[in-house]
């Protein structure tokens, strides 16, 4: 064999060994093999009676029941580092469908069913990892089955709502879309606790309980089993309804935990209808945290006949539902209660009595609430007697012409209507001049201060026309002469910064107008 033969085949011989060792000296690899595990990780209560995202310990009542489509967007659910340092998103998006229901056969006991369909998923990376394949994009998720049991209830006079509940991963799932844990044949087992207290229009849930599963050994971190939590906050009552929660998984096999924070809104249409949406975040990077969450779906829980009779003795609807009960027993119906869930006075319209300037008397019944004063002076201070005029030597003023009776203003005590003997005796002078003069008519003008409410004003101004008026007609003079009309503060004769003025400004007036023959 010549020199240029033997250095052909010697090229042809290295070049055989370069492909065949290539693709295993140039991929990177993972510490260990990616097993195939359960990466759904929403979890929300097919029965919704309080959340749609927690369980909240209420269920629902005996023969009801509900059940929902969703569909549901992920992003950012299963990340793996290789060897040479970056990560690579296995699965970087899953879009995926619920059918879902929950029922209750008899008093206390709840039923429910999920099954999850992963309608197509992706990712990148994985063909660049030495043993990694990349996961189908349609399959399975993990069937549960659930049970809820209520152990306390706010309509049998309980503080909260209390229950235990217990859900079950059924095998049956996509092992390689991962959609179920590989071990155990995909059993799961998920007990827990769950409460609820209704606050006024809002409603406080917790629950807490741990999700047992095989455990797999997975690049960088062991998943299994874990124990998880909720807490929510919604709004109660009919129509738009909303919430949040937050909701942590924190492993028992590895020191981490899964963190996502998630808003819902739900809207009734008729029927027993109700369309909702979900939005949600998560905070680590645990696989089957979502870096963000979309859900939209529609629900149909038609009204049992337990359910329509919500007002009944015990329960706890909102006071919105029931207009005819009266929530905070105070003999005002819901309906009419400015306050509903605060006791107070009818006179107040249900609403607890104020004393804003702690004299005693409250403000509806204060003509001066932000003064304290007396109860006999309607919470108005006491009037400051009249100074004693200083004894004078000079001459006497040139008598002044005489004025007609009915120029003369009639003066009230704060927040009184009530006339004194001064003020009889020169109504009696006016009566005498109508008599004298029956084509005469009055109108009879009130007035006030500007102390205390406006609208209260109002009312005394005309409290005291009408007393005038009537006093006159007791009188013998004929009612078609006299009106009467209020005018409250809006007439002012003197300022009302000083005592004096605000004095003369309590007054009735008298405007007189002549008739024909």
């Amino acid at each position: 064999m010549d020199l240029t033969l033997r250095t052909q085949v010697r090229s042809w011989a290295l070049s055989a060994l370069l492909a065949s060792v290539a693709p295993t000296a140039f991929a990177q690899s993972t510490s260990s093999p990616l097993v195939p595990i359960d990466l759904e990780r929403l979890r929300f209560t097919p029965a919704a009676t309080d959340s749609m995202l927690v369980d909240t310990g209420n269920v629902l009542p005996e023969g009801a029941y509900r059940l929902m489509l969703m569909a549901n967007y992920e992003r950012g659910i299963l990340l793996l580092k290789g060897s040479d340092g970056p990560e690579r998103s296995i699965i970087d998006y899953r879009v995926a469908g619920w059918l879902a229901g929950a029922w209750s056969p008899t008093d206390r006991l709840e039923l429910s069913a999920r099954l999850p369909v992963i309608l197509h998923q992706g990712g990148s990376g994985a063909d660049s990892l030495v043993g990694i394949s990349a996961p189908r994009s349609f399959g399975l998720g993990t069937p549960e089955l659930g049970a809820r049991y209520a152990l306390l209830r706010r309509e049998e006079g309980a503080p909260v709502f209390l229950s235990l509940g217990l859900d079950v991963g059924t095998p049956g799932g996509t092992a390689s879309a991962f959609g179920r844990q590989q071990g155990w044949a995909g059993l799961q087992v998920a007990p827990r606790v769950a409460v609820s207290r209704e606050l006024g229009p809002i409603v406080l849930g917790a629950s807490a309980g741990v999700r047992i599963r095989s455990t797999e050994n997975e690049p960088g971190r062991d998943f299994g089993t874990e124990l998880e939590q909720g807490i929510v906050v919604s709004t109660r009552g009919k129509g738009l309804r909303a919430e949040v929660a937050l909701q942590a998984a924190e492993s028992l096999v590895e020191r981490d935990i899964a963190l996502e924070l998630l808003g819902g809104v739900r809207m009734p249409f008729g029927g027993g209808f109700e369309a909702f949406g979900i939005l949600g975040h998560g905070f680590t990077d645990i696989p089957g945290t979502p870096s963000i969450r979309a859900a939209a779906g529609i629900a149909w829980a038609p009204e049992t006949a337990t359910q329509q009779d919500v007002c009944r003795s015990g329960r706890s609807p909102t006071p919105e539902q029931c207009p005819a009960n009266d929530d905070d027993g105070d003999t005002v119906p819901n309906g009419q209660d400015r306050c509903p869930l605060e006791a107070g006075p009818p006179e107040n319209d249900g609403c607890p009595d104020t004393d804003s300037d702690g004299d005693g008397v409250v403000d509806r019944e204060d003509a001066c609430p932000n003064e304290a004063g007396v109860a006999a002076h309607r919470g108005c201070p006491e009037p400051k007697p009249e100074p004693k005029p200083e004894p004078v030597t000079q001459a006497p003023p040139p008598e002044a012409p005489s004025r007609l009776p009915t120029e003369h203003h009639v003066q009230f005590p704060v927040g009184q209507s009530t006339l004194s003997d001064s003020e009889r005796r020169n109504l009696d002078a006016v009566a005498d001049y109508l008599k004298a003069n029956p084509r005469v008519s009055l109108r009879i003008e009130g007035h006030t201060d500007n102390t205390g409410p406006e609208e209260l004003n109002r009312t005394l101004s005309q409290e005291r026309a009408d007393a005038v008026r009537q006093y006159l007609i007791q009188q013998g003079i004929e009612s078609s002469r006299l009106t009467a009309k209020g005018f409250g503060p809006d007439q002012p004769i003197a300022s009302n910064e000083t005592h004096e003025g605000r004095s003369a400004n309590r007054r009735v007036e008298f405007v007189t107008s002549t008739t024909g023959e």
